[in-house]
């Protein structure tokens, strides 16, 4: 990967392409990190991530999500530079127009933790989510799989592991099955851009 550096606004403009004469394509995508870069984000985490109470906004969704939160801050990250880096490669594949990282959270499911099926769509700011980033940044727990629902009825798990990010098009249905062992520690972000059309 080389030496990071500090990205400018135009990061997005300059480096995340979108060809409009190709076609989108909507999935899954599994892409490697490097080794050890998941100290370095932990090791942020501790330093700087200001904790959150992570819930949905209907009440009646109380059980859906059993996890503890931290929202990181943008600026100045070496985790936001690792995931604008993995976007260059990621968006080759999507081919999405992309404005930029609507948010980075660190995620510990702790045991019984999960969250259930949804999608990371939703209204106002989340309307504009395309492409949704999963990076488990630990081994040792068990449980904690994530999990997409297929059109054709089908459950796929996706490996997750600390030297292999996932993204994956915000509208597919997933969860985060409940963890059984241990705690399941985790970088999620979401990437904005223009609405659908």
């Amino acid at each position: 990967m080389g030496k990071l550096k500090h990205l400018n606004q135009s990061f997005f403009t300059d480096n995340v392409k979108y060809d409009q004469d190709k076609d989108s394509e909507y999935g899954i995508i599994p892409l490697p990190m490097t080794d050890g870069m998941t100290n370095l984000v932990l090791k942020e985490v501790m330093e700087s991530g200001v904790e959150v109470t992570a819930r949905t906004t209907d009440q009646k969704y109380n059980n859906m999500r059993n996890v503890e939160c931290w929202r990181l801050n943008q600026k100045d990250s070496i985790t936001a530079e690792l995931i604008r880096h993995a976007l260059i490669d990621i968006n080759k594949e999507f081919n999405y127009k992309l404005s930029g990282i609507q948010d980075i959270q660190y995620l510990e499911y702790h045991k019984g933790g999960k969250y259930d099926w949804h999608t990371d769509i939703g209204s106002n700011l989340a309307s504009t989510r395309k492409i949704s980033i999963s990076w488990v940044l630990n081994e040792g727990y068990e449980g904690g799989e994530l999990q997409f629902f297929s059109d054709a009825g089908n459950i796929y798990t996706a490996k997750s592991t600390p030297d292999r990010l996932i993204a994956f098009t915000s509208f597919l249905n997933h969860r985060i099955t409940p963890v059984t062992k241990g705690i399941r520690k985790v970088i999620v972000a979401w990437v904005f851009g223009e609405s659908w059309r």
